[in-house]
């Protein structure tokens, strides 16, 4: 049994009984008395060490957690799940013993909320070009930077800044990871954004002006930001697939429900056969991602093999979450429209979750490069021969040339792109296989593999040529 499983029906009815989603949409920010409950509940401490006051929790038990908030709230579950991820996971895995006692126990205990810093102006998904600088300075460092949408960002008192940090660790052009505290001189938090959804959580930029940091503000060693970046950030997507089950499950289960009650051309929705198909479909594809979440979590402790998986787990959870929801919005019609019946809020929840920790598209083209340069190696069950096969047609077409160097390379990204496609459905299809066991869930792996076969069979994709891009663009821009 999990270890957060009797924790599982009190936070559920802590829930039911104490937030209000559109009151916390409406309102822009979860009530105090709310995240005072969850940090009762021991929510905030689910992964951090039990020797100092944390739950000692696996990244499993944390996913479960956070899937069970985002059924209720999906600002509410963002919240906990950053802080359980980006925002604590750097000082968890790679602090020292005396950051650990200085900040864990309070962390644990809810006293103090985490945050992570890593986007910029000019530097997205693209963390080679950050441009924030810390420098030595007298026995310590000087930071300057700004950092885009840090979620938390009004609520932390403890912030994970991701910074060049050239010549320190013998690294050229290094990056290190800094624990810094918002209230500290040269730290600039900026107004709350305005947002499309996730309303109710916090959004700020922060900009540093001469900020003087002593040398143990330093996470781990100097100069090893990027390999503790791919850790920190394989944990925030998994606990974000996480809360995209969450999503996927609430917006399946009003569905079914509407589509019961709902009455059109004298009989139920659900009696349409056109319905049933796109239920059965959003079926399949909530309980891939459920089960593609499980197989991602079960990689803690090999940092390789959880990077990959949390990646195909990000990409196909949010565009699932996605799906699965608008779908709910569809089939109650107007009223899907109308913000009171919540399907709207669903929507609009989920949309940023294909963008932030990392855009949909950039780690498809990512997880199409990978399967070339290191094919996922273990062997998959034998109802995925056909899509395995599959992929592997599609990398054999890309040969040598889609490995080259420079513009070739370059020139290929999007079959990079479709390929990244077809190994983030097997992905799902392989999880969703390996963990069927019900008569249910068996039929939801087989409709899962079929779909699977349909997105890796797909020969080519529609390039516009260069002139006739070049040709729209600037009529458009006319």
């Amino acid at each position: 049994m999990s270890a957060v499983a009797p924790l599982l029906p009190v936070l559920r009815e802590f829930l039911r009984r104490e937030v209000r989603p559109l009151e916390i949409d409406a309102g822009h920010s979860i009530p105090p008395e709310v995240l005072r409950g969850l940090a009762e509940l021991g929510l905030f401490g689910v992964t951090l060490p039990a020797a100092y006051g944390g739950a000692g929790c696996s990244a499993a038990d944390a996913a479960q957690v956070v899937a069970t908030l985002a059924e209720r709230d999906r600002s509410v579950a963002t919240t906990v799940g950053l802080h359980l991820g980006l925002g604590t996971r750097g000082l968890v895995a790679f602090g020292s013993r005396a950051q650990h006692e200085r900040w864990l126990p309070k962390l644990a205990l809810g006293d103090v909320i985490a945050a992570f810093a890593t986007t910029e102006p000019q530097a997205g998904s693209d963390l080679s070009a950050l441009s924030s600088l810390a420098q030595p300075s007298g026995d310590g460092l000087l930071l300057s930077g700004t950092k885009l949408f840090v979620t938390n960002g009004s609520l932390c008192s403890l912030l994970t800044v991701t910074a060049s940090t050239p010549g320190l660790g013998g690294a050229a052009r290094g990056t290190s990871l800094l624990l810094i505290e918002p209230g500290a001189p040269g730290v600039h938090r900026q107004p709350e954004e305005r947002k499309l959804g996730l309303r109710g959580t916090s959004t700020t930029a922060f900009v540093f002006e001469g900020c003087a940091l002593p040398v143990d503000a330093l996470l781990g060693e100097a100069g090893r930001g990027a390999k503790y970046l791919q850790h920190v950030l394989s944990w925030g997507r998994l606990l974000l697939s996480a809360g995209c089950v969450g999503t996927a499950r609430v917006a399946l289960r009003e569905a079914l429900a509407w589509t019961h009650f709902r009455r059109q051309f004298r009989r139920a929705l659900i009696a349409q056969e056109v319905v049933q198909q796109q239920l059965a479909r959003a079926a399949a594809i909530a309980w891939a991602m459920e089960a593609l979440v499980a197989q991602t979590a079960a990689a803690e402790g090999d940092d390789e093999r959880l990077a990959r998986s949390s990646i195909s787990a990000k990409i196909f959870c949010s565009e699932g979450a996605g799906q699965v929801a608008d779908l709910a919005l569809q089939l109650f019609g107007g009223s899907g429209y109308i913000e009171d019946t919540g399907l709207a809020l669903l929507v609009r929840d989920a949309r940023v979750t294909r963008i932030f920790e990392g855009a949909n598209d950039v780690l498809q083209t990512h997880a199409g490069l990978q399967e070339l340069l290191s094919p996922r190696a273990d062997a998959p069950p034998d109802e995925l021969s056909p899509i395995c096969e599959a992929v592997r047609a599609q990398r054999d077409a890309l040969g040598d040339d889609g490995l080259k160097p420079g513009v070739r390379a370059l020139r290929r990204s999007v079959d990079h792109h479709r390929l990244g496609r077809a190994v983030v459905w097997r992905d799902a299809a392989w999880a969703a296989t390996t963990r069927a066991r019900s008569q249910v869930e068996l039929a939801a792996a087989s409709l899962m593999r079929d779909l699977a076969l349909e997105v890796a069979r797909a020969s080519s994709v529609l390039v516009v040529p260069p002139t006739l891009t070049a040709a729209l663009l600037s009529g458009v821009l006319s």
